[in-house]
């Protein structure tokens, strides 16, 4: 089967990236942050689960600037990996998802979607999701939006992404709703924390010692030491 990672991400810049973080915090700690979490993303991709399965991995970005310089922008923190940079589309976050979906269905049968500000996915959840293939599987966070989605494409069309209140505790239910309305059964994976705001950190950090994600708690600390100097 032909899997398409695909992470949505802002292009790193300070002032542009976590703005309500950085109402919390202040603008170079989020930017600081964000890059983080970019660097935990680059820790996600390298995973390869199921070696019996074709990945091929994107990071659709915004905001429309051109592929080679948000590939310069993105290169500190994703480096040494093989990724393919397409801008996102115009519009809300369904049609840059409906956007995203239809460029990769001309050449894979799956998607696997999650967003840049997610650091702790659940253990396994591509294993998880390519297993319960072609039905869909979301993971749901904390303030009731969603984490992870993966759609197949025999069963994708544009209505899964409508009506939907993004960026609202409605998002993940309403996520939901949509899939099954499309005729799409869909399994609830887990629900963890997204970070955008300042107490979200405490959650995120509790998240990843129960994960055992070591090298991404050490990253962190030598993040924190680095803009408290």
């Amino acid at each position: 089967m032909r899997i398409a990672r695909i992470l949505f991400a802002r292009v790193p810049t300070p002032g542009s990236v976590k703005s309500r973080l950085a109402a919390d915090l202040d603008t170079d700690t989020a930017y600081h942050i964000y890059r983080w979490l970019l660097r935990i993303q680059s820790r996600v991709f390298t995973e390869r689960p199921d070696p019996q399965n074709s990945y091929s991995d994107f990071v659709f970005y915004a905001p429309d600037i051109s592929r080679l310089k948000a590939r310069y922008l993105f290169y500190p923190d994703l480096k040494q990996l093989s990724l393919h940079f397409l801008r996102q589309s115009a519009g809300d976050l369904g049609t840059r998802l409906a956007a995203a979906c239809e460029t990769v269905f001309r050449s894979h049968d799956a998607a696997l979607i999650w967003g840049a500000d997610i650091p702790c996915l659940p253990p396994n959840i591509f294993s998880q999701a390519t297993a319960l293939f072609p039905q869909s599987t979301i993971t749901l966070a904390h303030d009731g939006g969603y984490a992870f989605l993966s759609i197949a494409r025999e069963k994708y069309s544009a209505k899964i992404f409508e009506h939907i209140r993004w960026s609202t505790a409605h998002t993940g239910a309403d996520q939901i709703r949509a899939l099954r309305s499309a005729g799409v059964d869909v399994v609830v994976a887990g629900k963890v924390a997204d970070l955008d705001h300042a107490k979200d950190l405490t959650r995120v950090i509790r998240e990843l010692e129960a994960q055992n994600r070591t090298e991404d708690l050490a990253d962190f600390t030598r993040t924190v030491k680095s803009f408290s100097r």
